[in-house]
């Protein structure tokens, strides 16, 4: 791979097992039904990228991310990623964090957890580990008296700002964002995307956007994937392929975005 390439991926097959039906289960069919969810997916991405990755819901796109992060094993093809410690923000702020723990403690965790696995002697102190994720807080836009909350005694925007803290608390260069703002109202949704471009400019941090919305990718990425089915229609940067689609599919998405 080469030096600008953070991500490449090559002629990638992800399949799924399906569960059988009623029917199959009362007639005693044993055979196992693969789903072939992604099909012959390949492109690369570029250190410092926004890449844009649209289509409906159930087209493959958070499959594509979980073979990223090693959590999909089932796959055939080439992932290549030069980033040993790859985060992801989910959609649901409120499921990836824990609810019994404050958010002080669910900060703190990704430094200890760093420590552990480096068994490094030089890890960060007690008060070290608070002022990193006092210095996180501010950075994302929190107060840092938010530390003794918990999960649910935050807004949607908070808890989506403290998922991104911890992603990034946790030293990373690459960061997966699967449909960060649509669980959040309009106005949220903006705060949410000038923040993760904020954090682009300042860290450098690679973002693979994972969408429906084609506004918000317009707002946020600097080329964009289109799928369907599983497979890639088209790719480029974002105003070509918004000014110029190649595809029924991509122009009826950006018809019903009215763009």
């Amino acid at each position: 791979m080469g030096n600008q390439d953070i991500l490449k991926i090559s002629n990638l097959n992800v399949y799924y097992d399906n569960k059988k039906n009623l029917v199959d289960r009362l007639r005693g069919r044993q055979e196992k039904r693969l789903q072939h969810v992604l099909k012959n997916v390949s492109f690369d991405m570029k250190r410092g990228e926004v890449l844009g990755l649209v289509g409906e819901s159930g087209c493959g796109k958070t499959s594509l991310a979980k073979a990223i992060l090693g959590m999909q094993r089932k796959y055939d093809g080439e992932i290549v990623l030069d980033c040993p410690n790859p985060q992801m923000v989910f959609q649901d702020p409120y499921g990836s964090l824990n609810p019994s723990k404050k958010i002080g403690w669910i900060l703190e965790e990704p430094l200890r957890m760093k420590a552990r696995a480096d068994q490094d002697k030089n890890s960060l102190t007690k008060e070290e580990r608070v002022r990193s994720v006092d210095r996180m807080l501010e950075r994302v836009g929190l107060d840092v008296k938010l530390k003794e909350h918990y999960p649910a005694e935050l807004s949607g925007g908070q808890r989506q700002r403290v998922a991104i803290a911890a992603a990034l608390l946790c030293d990373t260069d690459f960061l997966i964002a699967d449909e960060p703002v649509s669980a959040l109202d309009v106005t949220i949704q903006a705060q949410i995307v000038r923040l993760l471009l904020k954090l682009h400019r300042e860290l450098g941090i690679s973002i693979l956007f994972i969408s429906h919305d084609l506004r918000v990718v317009y707002q946020m990425c600097d080329r964009v994937i289109i799928m369907k089915n599983g497979e890639i229609l088209e790719q480029g940067k974002v105003e070509e392929v918004y000014e110029n689609p190649s595809t029924d599919y991509t122009r009826l998405l950006l018809e019903a975005a009215n763009l």
